[in-house]
């Protein structure tokens, strides 16, 4: 029995020495999940226990960038100007009968720049009229802003030249008189349609042919539909 034993181990020697000297690594164990076994020796590290700075290395995935918004604003169109109001009915109804949103409008139109000059408004309304007095008793023609940012102020005219306003300014200055300048446009009213964005895209070429016709001198234009509500000048 003894020789049997000693012969099995022998040969368990001589198997485990053929394997080494022919360079074969051990089999890759396989568990039931289909996942490798580690070989022994090797470790295997979980998440929390990843040295910090070696998590922040990583590359991450790019976060997708936001979709551009337009920057655009609404454009109306505007038809005009007419110089008396039945005229500009009489184009709202057109449009209207072609299921069109049209709106006749007073718009405020600005025009040339003008220069004004003036003194900063007076603490209130009787002062304002002594301080008047006093302008006009050295003949210096002058009057009460009645209303407006300026109101209380005293206003020594506008002119349609920088150079005028400024030679004014300086002759009151010489004569102690701490007055400003400022530019003022001009502005006035005329009278439009107006149809919202997008309403004049369908109407038809025969249809602004025949009105041009009828009226040579309008104008057809876009513009921002923020800036075409109607203000009043002061």
């Amino acid at each position: 029995m003894r020789w049997i034993v000693l012969a099995l181990l022998l040969a368990n020697i001589g198997l485990f020495a053929w394997f080494q000297a022919a360079g074969r690594a051990p089999t890759e164990v396989v568990a039931a999940d289909g996942a490798p076994v580690p070989a022994a020796g090797e470790t295997v590290e979980l998440v929390n226990e990843v040295p910090a700075e070696q998590l922040a290395a990583a590359p991450e995935k790019p976060e997708p960038e936001p979709e551009p918004q337009s920057r655009g604003e609404a454009l109306c169109t505007m038809i005009g100007p007419f110089g008396e109001a039945y005229q500009g009915e009489d184009v709202a109804e057109r449009l209207r009968a072609l299921q069109l949103e049209a709106e006749l409008r007073d718009l405020e139109m600005q025009g040339q720049m003008r220069y004004w000059v003036f003194l900063e408004p007076r603490g209130s309304r009787r002062e304002a009229f002594r301080k008047l007095r006093e302008l006009q008793s050295e003949g210096i023609d002058s009057y009460v802003i009645p209303k407006g940012s300026l109101t209380n102020g005293i206003s020594f005219g506008i002119f349609s030249e920088s150079a005028r306003a400024e030679a004014l300014a300086g002759e009151l200055r010489e004569r102690g008189y701490p007055v400003r300048t400022r530019e003022e446009p001009q502005t006035y009213l005329e009278q439009w349609v107006v149809l919202p964005p997008g309403e004049a895209g369908g109407v038809a070429d025969s249809f602004w042919n025949q009105l041009q016709l009828d009226y040579p001198e309008l104008d057809r234009r876009q513009n921002l539909c923020r800036e075409l509500q109607h203000k009043a000048p002061e």
